[in-house]
């Protein structure tokens, strides 16, 4: 049996969502936080902590967060899923392709 990675994982829905936009009312993009490590050596914080791999817009903001059959948030994932709940998106972990197809319906 093949290990799925979270890279392989999100792959598979980004090229689902780019294939449904053409037929779709869905705006979708790659999200993310990290660094970049500036000439002068310092680090430069891109992002914002926590925030989901993907975010969508159809009708409603769905904050789509990658995860492995085993993978967990971390506090800063669990904090930005309160926050996006609180001010009225939706917020799910997915882990597969048949996640995100089940989440906007589509077969």
């Amino acid at each position: 049996m093949v290990k799925h990675t979270e890279a392989m994982i999100q792959k598979s829905i980004i090229d689902l969502l780019t294939w449904k936009e053409k037929t779709e009312d869905i705006y979708w993009f790659r999200a993310g936080s990290g660094a970049m490590k500036l000439e002068s050596g310092r680090y430069f914080k891109t992002g914002r902590p926590g925030v989901p791999d993907i975010c969508c817009l159809k009708e409603k903001f769905y904050g789509l967060e990658i995860k492995t059959a085993t993978g967990r948030q971390s506090q800063n994932q669990k904090q930005a899923e309160a926050d996006i709940k609180a001010a009225g998106g939706l917020y799910f972990i997915v882990r597969s392709v048949s996640d995100v197809k089940e989440i906007f319906g589509w077969s």
